[in-house]
């Protein structure tokens, strides 16, 4: 069964959180430099940037709290069946931390941007009535 939705393929070559050093938590110095390199300095792809901004009859995926699914997702991503740990324990101490930052600027990055979306579209509407309200001061 198809386990990512919006349009376009599950797993296309060049997607995010498929590399293999993004599969667990960088231990090394170079590991970390090519992490970094590789997956926060990519530019988004169309399919991740539409499906940020969202579009009428757009579907929604099993998720967590939020029904918050995967647009890529399949077997090569780094939370496909059993997450491999890091061996040190200074990466399992903030596995944690790497897994939501992992996923929020790496991995699903749509997710990021649907957050700032949110966050620019209340600020746009909440401006004029809080300059309406220091005017009436």
């Amino acid at each position: 069964p198809k386990q990512a939705f919006g349009y376009g393929e599950v797993a296309p070559k060049g997607a995010p959180g498929f590399e293999g050093v993004q599969l667990k938590p960088p231990e090394t110095i170079g590991d970390t430099i090519k992490y970094i390199s590789k997956g926060m300095t990519t530019i988004p792809t169309k399919k991740e940037i539409i499906e940020a901004i969202g579009y009428p009859g757009q579907k929604h995926s099993a998720g967590g709290i939020s029904t918050v699914g995967r647009i890529y997702y399949g077997p090569g991503r780094y939370d496909y069946g059993r997450p491999p740990m890091p061996a040190g324990w200074f990466a399992n101490w903030f596995y944690g931390f790497w897994e939501f930052g992992h996923i929020m600027f790496v991995a699903d990055r749509w997710i990021a941007m649907r957050y700032l979306r949110h966050f620019l579209g209340t600020a746009v509407c909440f401006f004029p009535m809080w300059l309406q309200m220091q005017w009436n001061m």
